[in-house]
C-alpha cells in the first residue's frame, strides 16, 4: 500500500479527503446540538429521559466502534478496506437522521421506545461511516506536519458542515413554519435536506480516495481473513490499549469530550433562555461561532508548526480554561460578553477536532514501531468509543442537571436558579474537565522530535527489508 511516506499532499488530495468532514459535521452536530432540545421542546420527552435516550445511543455507539474499526482493518474487497463501509452507511444514515427528528402522536412509553430505536440506528450508521473515514486519513501520509495540515483542511470543511447543522436548522424550521407546516414536519424536512448533503459529501470522498484505499492482493486478503474472529479482535484491542501513548491520549479525549459534550449540548439553551435569542438570533450565534473557528484554524495550524501538536493543544486548553472560568463572573446579556462567550467556547471546543485526530494518526506509527503492525481502524475506533461514551455521559449529566434545576421545556421563561445552572454548564463544568485533559496531554510522550525518530527508524527497517 502506498502511504506516500513524507511526500507532500496535493491540494486536490486534501480537499478530496476532507469533503466527507462536511457530512461528518452535519450528522454529528445536528444530533449532539439539537437532540436534547428537540426531544424536550418538540417531542415532549422529560429532560432526564431525553438525556438517557441520548446516552443509550452513544453507549451503543461505543459498542459498535471497535467492531467497525476491526472489520475495516481486515476487510478484503475490490473497493479497498474503508470505502465500502463509507458508501454502505450513507443511506441508512440519511434515513435515521430523518426518523430521529420525526414526532408522532403515540403514547409516552411507546415514544421512549421509538426514539431509543432510531437513535441507536443513527449511531450505528454514523459509526459505520465515520471510523473507516477517520482511519483513512492516517493512510494519506506519514509526514508529521502534513498530517496536521490534512486535519486542518478537514477542520475547515467540518466547519462548513457545522454551519449547515448548527445555523440552518432553526432558520429552516422557522421558514417551513412560516409556510404553514407544523413544527414537527419542519424539523423532519430539515433533517432530510441536511442528511442529503451529508450523503453527497461522503460519496465524494469515497471516490476521491480510490488511489489511497487501494485493493490488496489476494494473499493479503486471505491473511487478514484468517485473523478475523472475536478472539483475535479482543487480543488486538488489548495490544492497542497496552501502548502507553494510546492510554494517555484516550484520557485526554475522555476529559476533553466530556467538557465538549456538556458545553455544546447546553449552548442552544444558553442562547435561547439566558440570552433570550429567537430562532434567527440562535442561528446568528451559531454562525458567529463557526466563523470564529474558521478564522482560527490557520492560526492553530501555525501554532502547531511553531511548536508541535502536543504543546499547541496545551496552550489552547490553558486559554480556554481561563476564559470559561472568567466568563462565569461576567454579566451575561451585553453584546461584548456574548461575543467573548461565543469566541471562547468556539476555540476551546473545536481545536480538539483539528489537532487530536492528527495525534492519533501518529500513534499508528508508534504501534507499527513497537509491534510491526498497522491498525489504523482499531486505534481510531477506540478513540471513537471514548468519544461515544463521553458524548452519552456528558449529555446524560446535562439532562440530570437541567431536571434538577427545574427546567420546563413547555415554558418560554425559566427560573433564576435554572438559568444559573444552564450557565454553569457552559462555564464551570466544562472547565473542570478541560483541566483534567490539559494535565493528561502534558504527560503525552510523542512530541515532534520523538515522532521523527520513530519515522526514521521505520523507514530504515523498510529499506533493510527491501520494502521501501
Amino acid at each position: 500500500m502506498d502511504y506516500r511516506n513524507s511526500d507532500k499532499l496535493t491540494f486536490r488530495a486534501k480537499i478530496g479527503y476532507s469533503a466527507a468532514s462536511i457530512g461528518d459535521a452535519i450528522a454529528y452536530m445536528l444530533i449532539t446540538t439539537f437532540i436534547m432540545f428537540y426531544l424536550t421542546t418538540v417531542a415532549g420527552i422529560r429532560p432526564a429521559a431525553a438525556g438517557a435516550l441520548a446516552a443509550i445511543g452513544t453507549i451503543w455507539d461505543a459498542v459498535v466502534n471497535p467492531i467497525i474499526g476491526y472489520l475495516s482493518d481486515h476487510a478484503g474487497t475490490g473497493w479497498g478496506r474503508r470505502r465500502p463501509f463509507m458508501i454502505g452507511a450513507c443511506f441508512p444514515l440519511l434515513a435515521s437522521m430523518v426518523l430521529v427528528f420525526s414526532s408522532f402522536n403515540i403514547s409516552y412509553p411507546v415514544k421512549i421506545i421509538y426514539y431509543g430505536i432510531v437513535i441507536i440506528a443513527f449511531w450505528t450508521s454514523f459509526t459505520a461511516f465515520f471510523v473507516p473515514y477517520y482511519a483513512l486519513g492516517a493512510e494519506y501520509t506519514r509526514d508529521y506536519g502534513e498530517r496536521t495540515t490534512l486535519r486542518s483542511y478537514a477542520s475547515f470543511l467540518n466547519m462548513v458542515g457545522t454551519i449547515f447543522s448548527m445555523v440552518l436548522p432553526t432558520l429552516m424550521v422557522s421558514l417551513f413554519e412560516g409556510w404553514g407546516l407544523s413544527t414537527q414536519k419542519a424539523w423532519q424536512i430539515t433533517a432530510f435536506l441536511l442528511g442529503a448533503i451529508s450523503v453527497v459529501s461522503i460519496i465524494i470522498t469515497a471516490f476521491a480516495a480510490k488511489d489511497i484505499d487501494v485493493c490488496e492482493s489476494e494473499e493479503e486478503r486471505r491473511c487478514k481473513k484468517q485473523r478475523t474472529g472475536a478472539a483475535d479482535m479482543f487480543r488486538e484491542y488489548v495490544q492497542v490499549l497496552s501502548l502507553k501513548p494510546m492510554r494517555i491520549l484516550l484520557m485526554v479525549s475522555l476529559f476533553y469530550l466530556l467538557g465538549y459534550a456538556i458545553l455544546i449540548s447546553d449552548f442552544v439553551y444558553v442562547l435561547t433562555y439566558n440570552l433570550g435569542f429567537n430562532g434567527k438570533e440562535v442561528s446568528l450565534g451559531m454562525f458567529g461561532r463557526s466563523g470564529i473557528i474558521i478564522i482560527f484554524i490557520p492560526l492553530v495550524l501555525k501554532l502547531c508548526e511553531k511548536t508541535d501538536k502536543r504543546r499547541a493543544l496545551m496552550y489552547v486548553l490553558a486559554g480556554g480554561i481561563a476564559g470559561l472560568l472568567v466568563l462565569r463572573f461576567l454579566p451575561f446579556g451585553s453584546v461584548a460578553v456574548t461575543a467573548v462567550f461565543i469566541m471562547v467556547t468556539a476555540i476551546t471546543t473545536q481545536t480538539y477536532w483539528q489537532i487530536v485526530p492528527a495525534i492519533f494518526y501518529d500513534v499508528c506509527e508508534y504501534d507499527e514501531y513497537k509491534t510491526g503492525r498497522r491498525r489504523e481502524g482499531a486505534i481510531l475506533s477506540v478513540q471513537g468509543l471514548v468519544e461515544a461514551m463521553a458524548s452519552g455521559l456528558g449529555t446524560q449529566m446535562l439532562g440530570f442537571i437541567l431536571q434538577f434545576a427545574g427546567f420546563d421545556g413547555t415554558s418560554a421563561v425559566q427560573s433564576r436558579i435554572t438559568l444559573d445552572w444552564i450557565l454553569n454548564c457552559t462555564t464551570w463544568f466544562p472547565a473542570i474537565f478541560l483541566i483534567a485533559a490539559a494535565i493528561a496531554i502534558y504527560k503525552f510522550p510523542i512530541t515532534k522530535e520523538v515522532y521523527e525518530r520513530i519515522a526514521e527508524e521505520l523507514k530504515e527497517r523498510k529499506r533493510l527489508n527491501g520494502t521501501d
